[in-house]
């Protein structure tokens, strides 16, 4: 009896380290198959930036001042994003994607010339001294205000004619220069009266810009301001009018407000009465962005919700002021920009509008561009919507010239 529970024993025991060897073995699976697990979970989850990345170097790329450059164009992959040009002189930039590392050293310059603008001769009286360097438009893409002035000998107590040339420099170096001669004369006798009769301007109906320009992408409008008075706009409408762009002011004046045109109100009033499509513009003095900002905060109070067909035309044209701006071409078109985004943000369109020279020196190309260009052939190539083609229309309804506009309802197809 005593050796049968001995062996009974002996067999449990036989059966419990045998149960535990199994458990053990079958734990110690499961740990090693976690442990493989958990081996490829943190290997997929590495950042990118821990991973051994295969390191690409770009050296020794120059580009210009301000220039639109894809990253996708110098890394040669899909990536979205440009490179920052806006810091002349030696730059770097990172870039980690897949499990490449990109350094590109770069250098930015501005090889860019300054312009100068003006006639050819400036003339004064015997002892009437004025600034020859403020007589010029001078102006540059980089700096608010380059290195301007005369050169040559002159005096304006001796008459004569003078040969001088005017020379403008910027902080990279670029020099332009542009030969004038001033002319000092003696000052006119006069016996203290004098008459004089205005030549009426001689208008061209828009019958016949019609006629020419009229087709199944296009519309002939005119653009309006204080300077028209007041307008018959039913009787414009029948002439042929098809739109209209407004002006709705003008700022910031020396008092540093804005002012609306007076007739503003009732042209926008009228003219959409009588079923014209109208848009308006901002003759702006702007000087800074947040003047821009200003300018369209105001004209969102003024229209105060007022439906618009067309575009908010951002009009900055005082080229003969500015050298007293003293902005950069790059500022300027800043602050152009930066009215067309806040129109934009209000539910409008924004839109540029200036003439061919100065959109084809000055301005960058935005996608709403109204040109003024007076040629019967326009062979502008930049894009634009609108295109001013005169300053002498005759308009039914207007008693005075008027602008002429031809709206394309498609900018490719002009």
């Amino acid at each position: 009896m005593k050796n049968k529970k001995v062996l009974i024993i002996g067999l449990a025991a036989l059966i419990i380290v045998d149960v535990l060897l199994l458990y053990f073995s079958l734990t110690k699976k499961d740990d090693n198959r976690n442990k493989d697990n958990n081996h490829n979970n943190i290997d997929s989850d590495i950042p990118i930036t821990n991973k051994k990345l295969n390191e690409i170097r770009l050296d020794n790329l120059v580009f210009e001042y301000d220039s639109d450059i894809l990253l996708s164009d110098i890394l040669e992959i899909e990536i979205e994003g440009q490179l920052d040009t806006q810091k002349l002189g030696e730059n770097t930039k990172e870039i980690i994607t897949n499990d490449n590392k990109y350094i590109i050293n770069y250098k930015i310059t501005d090889t860019i010339a300054p312009i100068i603008l003006g006639s050819t001769t400036k003339t004064t009286t015997k002892g009437k001294k004025i600034n020859l360097v403020n007589k010029f438009m001078c102006g540059d893409n980089y700096d608010d205000r380059p290195n301007c002035y005369i050169e040559g000998d002159y005096d304006f107590d001796t008459v004569g004619t003078y040969n001088l040339k005017y020379i403008a420099k910027d902080s990279s170096g670029n020099k332009t220069t542009k030969n004038f001669k001033l002319k000092v004369k003696e000052p006119s006798k006069s016996s203290g009266s004098s008459s004089s009769t205005s030549t009426p301007i001689k208008k061209t109906s828009i019958s016949k810009y019609i006629k020419k320009y009229k087709k199944e992408n296009t519309k002939v409008g005119i653009d309006v301001s204080a300077w028209q008075d007041n307008i018959d706009w039913k009787k414009a409408k029948k002439a042929g009018v098809e739109f209209a762009m407004i002006r709705i002011g003008y700022g910031p004046t020396s008092d540093n407000e804005i002012k609306e045109d007076k007739w503003f109100k009732n042209n926008i009033k009228e003219a959409k009465k009588v079923g014209i499509p109208v848009g308006i513009y901002l003759y702006s003095y702007a000087k800074t962005k947040e003047d821009a900002i200003e300018q369209v905060k105001w004209i969102n109070n003024k229209l105060n919700g007022e439906k618009l067909e067309l575009p908010i035309a951002f009009d900055w044209e005082n080229w003969n002021s500015f050298n007293k701006y003293k902005v950069s071409f790059k500022k300027l078109n800043d602050i152009a920009k930066t009215f067309i985004e806040e129109a934009n943000k209000y539910g409008y369109e924004g839109m540029l509008y200036s003439s061919a020279y100065y959109l084809n020196h000055i301005w960058k190309e935005y996608d709403n561009t109204w040109v003024a260009y007076y040629t019967s052939n326009n062979d502008f190539s930049k894009p634009y919507i609108m295109w001013q083609l005169s300053s002498k229309g005759g308009v039914d309804g207007i008693s005075g010239p008027v602008d002429i506009d031809i709206l394309y309802e498609n900018k490719n197809e002009h």
